[in-house]
């Protein structure tokens, strides 16, 4: 008996805080389309301006992990990869939406990419899977925080 009354003292406790979080269909959608938006924008940018727009819509604690790279790095050597990149370029990269997830301010989106030119010129027949978590911010605009990639076999 104890059990139940303390698990229901529990579940009551956590209704407000499950409410704060939840979004309505409509809050869902918007958070998405936002988002996904912002993602297309970023590969568009990379063969124009290279990283600028990517950087300009992290979170200053963003980590990112891409494809063959031992580890996780921060926004600082994101910005020093700034550098590697020849704008415009030849980069072809198409994008096809996976999903999304959402709880509170932080969406999770999932995507796939399909890169048919390098940005040398160079042609290729390059697909990765890509996870990007983005966080509303103050100002009620979302930033990337984590992402991480890897290439289909």
């Amino acid at each position: 008996m104890i059990r139940i009354i303390l698990l229901a003292i529990a579940v009551t406790a956590m209704g407000p805080l499950a409410v704060a979080q939840a979004q309505s269909a409509k809050e869902y959608e918007e958070a998405r389309d936002i988002v996904w938006a912002k993602e297309q924008a970023i590969y568009k940018a990379r063969a124009e301006t290279g990283l600028d727009y990517y950087i300009a819509n992290a979170s200053p604690n963003y980590v990112g992990w891409p494809p063959g790279v031992p580890k996780p790095s921060p926004l600082s050597q994101l910005k020093k990869n700034q550098s590697l990149i020849t704008a415009p370029n030849s980069e072809n990269i198409q994008l096809f939406f996976d999903d999304f997830a959402m709880h509170g301010d932080t969406g999770v989106i999932y995507y796939n990419t399909h890169r048919t030119m390098l940005p040398n010129g160079t042609e290729v027949d390059q697909r990765y899977h890509t996870i990007h978590v983005w966080v509303k911010d103050t100002d009620d605009d979302w930033k990337l925080m984590g992402a991480m990639a890897r290439q289909i076999q």
